[in-house]
């Protein structure tokens, strides 16, 4: 799982990432003489590195620096389409989890709801989990103007507006 062939170093590597940090060890074919002895050697150093680092961070919740939306699992997406001489963008606030039923995610309209309220109605359904959109709209009557409504959107670092 952690080892790749290297066919043109003529090498198995084996990698480990824990916290940001990564453990990567090569095992050549000049040393190990068969390909078979560098993948059960890369094999070995695997499993007794594995034993000494700490366990992996969940991916749930995890920021990166591609993201857009200032909230993990909410992204943004600006859609162009073309109709005869006419060209019309839809602006969509994407909501995905892990286990999310939908693989592309629940989106609500920018257009539809407003662009705040596509975003707090995207973090309402990716913080309960559901691609229920009905449920959504009716739980966003209660959320608008609530407290946690305005922090939700004190995080939105990227507008349609």
């Amino acid at each position: 799982m952690h080892t790749t062939k290297n066919k043109i170093s003529k090498c198995v590597m084996a990698r480990i990432t824990r916290q940001g940090t990564a453990y990567q060890k090569n095992f050549t074919l000049r040393q190990y003489k068969t390909w078979a002895a560098a993948e059960k050697a890369a094999q070995k150093w695997v499993k007794s590195t594995l034993k000494e680092l700490p366990p992996p961070s969940p991916r749930k919740g995890r920021m990166t620096k591609r993201n857009q939306s200032g909230i993990v699992g909410i992204w943004p997406r600006l859609s162009t389409h073309k109709r005869e001489d006419q060209e019309y963008q839809y602006c969509r606030w994407y909501a995905r989890w892990p286990g999310c039923p939908l693989k592309g995610g629940v989106s609500f309209s920018a257009e539809m709801f407003g662009d705040e309220d596509a975003f707090a109605m995207a973090w309402l359904a990716l913080d309960n989990e559901t691609v229920d959109r009905e449920w959504v709209k009716k739980k966003m009557k209660t959320f608008k103007g609530s407290k946690k409504y305005k922090e939700i959107l004190s995080k939105k670092q990227l507008s349609f507006e």
